[in-house]
């Protein structure tokens, strides 16, 4: 599973520089923190039951938020605006740059990169919203056991 972790980071880290997002490690660990809970810990890339896609389990509505949003501001020029949804499923840099923008709506800052606590809170408050049935420690907990413990090996 931590090789996973480290395919999904360089997707991530990728994500930022090709389509000219703005990003740090907040950004990144954040980002780890969803698809590692969304995914089911890096497994799979369709919502069991559901519409969503790609290993940040995005929803239609979401992604054409994203889409009506980078139309009508024109930001981010790097991302075709007429990329289908279903290019979640097989592009994980795109989808890691679409889940970047719909963050970057969002005007509360990220937490630091050493907060995971705080992260994750923002995880479940702004990705899975109070609607939704993860928790911040499930967030939290997901991003240890799937990333935290290989990203402190290599540091």
């Amino acid at each position: 599973m931590k090789r996973l972790a480290l395919t999904v980071r360089t997707a991530i880290e990728r994500a930022l520089t090709r389509f000219d997002l703005p990003g740090n490690e907040s950004t990144v660990r954040l980002l780890l923190m969803i698809a590692a809970h969304e995914s089911g810990g890096f497994t799979y890339c369709k919502q069991k039951g559901g519409p969503a896609l790609g290993l940040f389990q995005m929803e239609p509505a979401t992604f054409d938020f994203v889409m009506g949003y980078l139309n009508r501001t024109g930001k981010f020029k790097a991302i075709n605006r007429h990329t289908p949804f279903e290019r979640l499923l097989i592009d994980p840099e795109f989808a890691a740059a679409i889940a970047r923008v719909y963050l970057w709506t969002i005007p509360e800052a990220l937490p630091s990169a050493d907060d995971l606590e705080g992260l994750a809170r923002y995880a479940k408050k702004y990705w899975n919203t109070e609607l939704g049935k993860a928790t911040p420690e499930k967030y939290l907990n997901d991003f240890i056991s799937h990333v935290w413990s290989n990203e402190n090996a290599t540091a």
